[in-house]
């Protein structure tokens, strides 16, 4: 099983990254296109162990359009804010893309959790919270690039504290009924944080001034935790007699 998702979690990682690459100099819808023909990949390749995997990506994404037509028509839950780009790629509003990164964040963000425990309902918690780790980034990235404004503002770096209340909510409310429905556990391991990392070269690349700063901190969080968790694999792996080694040595 590990495999398998590992190969998936290579995939969603690979579609992030050439998908920046290429937005560098091509359009970028074609970056985004490409984003979404290696999820697709990632999905096919989790399937045989995971069939449950599509079902969240259409699940977050399902949520997230609910809470983006609320929050851009009534200010809940996230507050008042506006889009400045994506105006030719909406429904009833909703900036189709973002509608998809919905989805892709959540299915990103629940492979990092199958690599912190095997509880599935300690990862209705940990999945957005790693959600809400990602927009401490995402927001403030986005806006410096003009890709919407915060009519509201707030404490992190201009962006309202109810905002990230939001991003949880919509979060856990999108991996709980993934949750309730679902029948398989995946095991994981710590290739599968991987891909959340890997969402990271972009923002840095379009945050600008104080921007930069929101992204560093929250990448660093993000490291810090998947150091936690290749140190805790490792020691798992090692054999007992070298572990009771180390143990005396210490």
């Amino acid at each position: 099983m590990a495999g398998r998702l590992a190969l998936a979690a290579i995939l969603l990682g690979t579609g992030y990254l050439l998908s920046f690459t290429f937005a560098l100099f091509l359009p970028r819808q074609v970056g985004e296109t490409l984003l979404l023909l290696f999820l697709v990949a990632s999905l096919l390749a989790a399937y045989k162990e995971w069939k449950e995997a599509p079902l969240l990506v259409i699940l977050g994404s399902l949520v997230g359009f609910f809470s983006e037509f609320l929050g851009l028509n009534f200010g809940v839950p996230f507050g008042s804010y506006r889009y400045l780009r994506f105006r030719n790629a909406t429904l009833f509003n909703v900036p189709i893309p973002i509608t998809i990164a919905w989805g892709t964040y959540l299915y990103t963000s629940y492979l990092a959790s199958l690599a912190l425990t095997r509880d599935k309902w300690r990862r209705l918690v940990l999945a957005p919270l790693l959600m809400v780790l990602l927009d401490l980034a995402i927001d403030p990235a986005m806006v410096s690039a003009g890709f919407w404004e915060w009519l509201d503002t707030g404490p992190w770096f201009g962006i309202p504290m109810l905002n990230f209340v939001g991003w949880f909510t919509v979060s856990f409310v999108a991996t709980l009924l993934y949750t309730q429905i679902a029948k398989s556990n995946p095991e994981g391991s710590p290739a599968l944080y991987l891909p959340y990392l890997a969402t990271y070269p972009q923002l840095f690349y379009f945050a600008n001034g104080e921007a930069l700063l929101a992204v560093s901190i929250s990448f660093t969080i993000a490291i810090l935790i998947f150091g936690l968790v290749l140190q805790r694999y490792i020691t798992k792996k090692l054999p007992v007699a070298t572990r009771r080694e180390q143990y005396i040595h210490s």
